[in-house]
């Protein structure tokens, strides 16, 4: 097979030398326009392999523009080094190691610059687009399973799935041995304990944030915050107070799904004084659409492939902040009548997915299962979503876009630790996010979340039920268990 030339924002390991490439290991290292790639240096100046994608220093509070270097060197535990590293980090990136005679490639806390492998070729990349040349890319494009799954829509390719046969998807917490192209859990390697003090959690969650905007304010490039009706951006907001003046705070308004958002937005930034950016809905063409989902491999379709020209005013002057992540600390997949014993299985999952039950699904879940540490029911579910949610859905989408930097300041591997140690009922009452603003800026709590009451509420989903009658299936599925 012949690989295509690189795409913007995408890269490729093989065997074979190419001109420009990075030595990795026993594989060079190819990196398509406007993805970057900075050396890893451990405390005694030793170079320990390259970081990709758009990185922040967590310490430094600055956007990472060149060699960084840690002030730690690695032992004869590879993944004990690789974790001191990534809890350095925020932004989205991909760390790729070389060192003490190991190679392995460890994502983000979700996985947010895709990592794809074909085992028999020998080849790594973000995408099949990246991997592989036209005949072969349609070739092993598996278009019933994308069918079966609905991707075209609310669907998307969980466990370790691609839309690709014999392509498979490196997951949050697992790392990549480039030795042998073998997955394997690294994190968490057991339960997270819950915290007995909540205001920690509270306090560290919003320093965390902070660093990550004052990185970005302080880089070339102006900071973008997301404002919708929801949780997670009105938290992001409350953190971003000591900055008014220096971002601006960005909606996408329009009709349907955008309803909501652009007339609570338009609320909160008129009443609050914000520098408030409206961006009008724009359809993507058909050719556009394709693109968007080629670029990533089509392992995602959903409503980003229909209007992401939206954010293209703002490509060039903004670094674009949003909300995702806090759902990890909100009980996503979690049920009222749920306890920490509730019996779990793989069937279960799919129902909690509303995903249709599969074989290849279920064989990927299973496998994904049995190797999960020994957790209870909420930590079971917490990880699932987080890895075969997330990352599947969310984070295969860097690629398709690769205009405007999006970054998620509430996924770094500390936060997404701190989120997962809250207590249950934290978790059930989606209280993080109600304490940072209420401690930060209290006067957010006055808008509604999500809402724009009970009749207009109604007529909303109505309309995009009847756009799309699949999330109905979707629905009655997460009731059968």
């Amino acid at each position: 097979m012949m690989a295509r030339d690189i795409d913007d924002w995408q890269y490729r390991l093989s065997p074979q030398t190419q001109p420009g490439a990075i030595p990795v290991g026993r594989f060079w290292l190819t990196l398509g326009p406007g993805l970057t790639a900075f050396p890893l240096i451990d405390a005694a100046g030793i170079a320990r392999g390259v970081i990709l994608g758009f990185p922040i220093d967590l310490r430094g509070r600055h956007v990472i523009d060149g060699p960084w270097q840690v002030p730690f060197t690695p032992g004869a535990d590879i993944d004990r080094f690789a974790l001191d590293v990534l809890w350095s980090l925020g932004g989205r990136f991909l760390l790729i190691l070389d060192c003490n005679g190991q190679s392995r490639i460890y994502p983000d806390c979700s996985a947010q610059v895709p990592c794809v492998w074909d085992a028999e070729a020998g080849l790594v990349g973000s995408t099949a687009h990246a991997l592989y040349d036209d005949p072969t890319y349609e070739a092993r494009l598996d278009r019933k399973l994308l069918a079966d799954l609905g991707v075209v829509g609310e669907g998307w390719l969980p466990g370790g799935l691609t839309a690709h046969r014999g392509l498979a998807r490196l997951l949050p917490g697992h790392r990549l041995d480039l030795d042998d192209l073998t997955p394997r859990r690294f994190w968490p390697l057991g339960a997270i304990p819950v915290t007995e003090d909540t205001d920690a959690v509270v306090d560290e969650t919003v320093a965390l944030v902070q660093a990550q905007l004052q990185a970005v304010i302080d880089s070339p490039k102006r900071l973008g915050l997301a404002l919708t009706a929801g949780h997670e951006t009105r938290l992001l907001l409350a953190c971003a107070r000591p900055f008014i003046g220096r971002f601006d705070t960005i909606t996408v308004v329009g009709q349907d799904r955008h309803t909501i958002d652009t007339a609570t937005a338009r609320r909160i930034g008129r009443d609050m004084g914000l520098n408030h950016v409206e961006l009008p809905r724009r359809d993507s063409t058909p050719a556009q659409y394709e693109r968007f989902v080629r670029r990533g491999g089509h392992c995602n379709a959903d409503g980003n492939s229909r209007f992401h020209p939206s954010v293209w005013p703002i490509a060039a002057t903004h670094t674009f902040l949003g909300g995702l992540g806090g759902e990890v600390g909100r009980a996503f997949l979690w049920r009222s009548t749920d306890g920490p014993d509730t019996p779990m299985s793989v069937d279960t999952l799919t129902n909690r997915f509303g995903l249709p039950k599969l074989p290849v699904v279920t064989e990927a879940l299973t496998r994904w299962y049995k190797a999960l540490p020994p957790l209870d029911t909420y930590g079971i579910l917490d990880l699932a979503y987080l890895e075969n949610r997330m990352g599947p859905w969310y984070a295969v989408q860097f690629c398709s876009d690769p205009t405007l930097v999006r970054m998620a300041p509430l996924f770094t591997y500390r936060g997404v630790e701190l989120m997962l140690s809250l207590p249950p009922e934290w978790k059930r009452d989606s209280r993080l996010g109600h304490e940072i603003i209420r401690r930060h800026w209290p006067e957010l709590l006055r808008y509604p979340f999500n809402s724009l009451g009970r009749w207009r509420d109604t007529l909303v989903k109505l309309q995009k039920v009847a756009r799309n009658p699949r999330i109905v299936m979707k629905k009655l599925r997460k009731l059968r268990t």
